[in-house]
């Protein structure tokens, strides 16, 4: 098993991978490989290989699979042995969530746990009815206009499009809000400076104004 581990971490993808599980426990595949700059596809390898060594574990959430470390102090300990051999130690990433899982776009809506929370308060607030399935379409609740009003977003045009679905996150393990009323609503936060790009792609920094706003 020794051997196992020590081929496991010697791919520097691989290695990184676990640096972003230290940081953010439960990532989902899709994440992961945007984060690495790599293909799913090309990261399931990778990721088989850390399986293989009992350095992490899949978990079925929806349509995504999330990886979790097996024994994230041990991972911990060995990442930081390893940086001490190269001249570290390196700073680890702390515990917590990292700004992608934060605040992001999925395609054309807000997504991470600032994309939950706007949709867990929009369901609360009776603006929104949840169907089933966390991928069920929302009906249209009774204050659904005074919704909108407070948060200074206007009704969507909806087009073809259905008003709003629910869209599992793929770090959140919950949906957040998709639709024409989803990108209504990333679209007016982004003009109005509620949302800033971030440096990585398709990461948001979020302006301290939209904290209340989400409750």
């Amino acid at each position: 098993m020794r051997t196992e581990i020590l081929a496991a971490i010697g791919d520097p993808l691989r290695f990184e991978a676990l640096r972003l599980l230290l940081a953010d426990d439960g990532l989902a595949q899709a994440a992961l490989a945007e984060l690495l700059g790599v293909t799913p596809s090309r990261l399931g390898n990778h990721l088989a290989a850390l399986r293989a060594a009992g350095l992490v574990d899949p978990v079925r959430v929806g349509r995504s699979t999330r990886y979790t470390l097996r024994q994230p102090d041990a991972v911990r300990a060995l990442v930081g042995a390893i940086d001490t051999l190269a001249g570290g130690p390196a700073a680890l990433p702390e515990a917590g969530r990292s700004p992608y899982a934060r605040a992001r776009t999925c395609y054309d809506h807000l997504a991470g746990e600032v994309g939950v929370r706007l949709l867990d308060r929009l369901v609360a607030e009776g603006a929104l009815v949840p169907g089933p399935e966390p991928e069920s379409v929302l009906q249209p609740g009774e204050t659904l206009d005074a919704s909108l009003t407070r948060l200074g977003v206007p009704y969507p045009q909806v087009g073809r499009r259905k008003l709003a679905v629910g869209c599992l996150d793929a770090t959140a393990g919950h949906p957040h809000l998709g639709g024409a009323l989803g990108s209504e609503v990333l679209r007016s936060f982004l003009r109005r400076g509620l949302l800033l790009p971030g440096p990585a792609p398709r990461s948001l920094i979020e302006h301290p104004n939209l904290a209340p706003l989400l409750g």
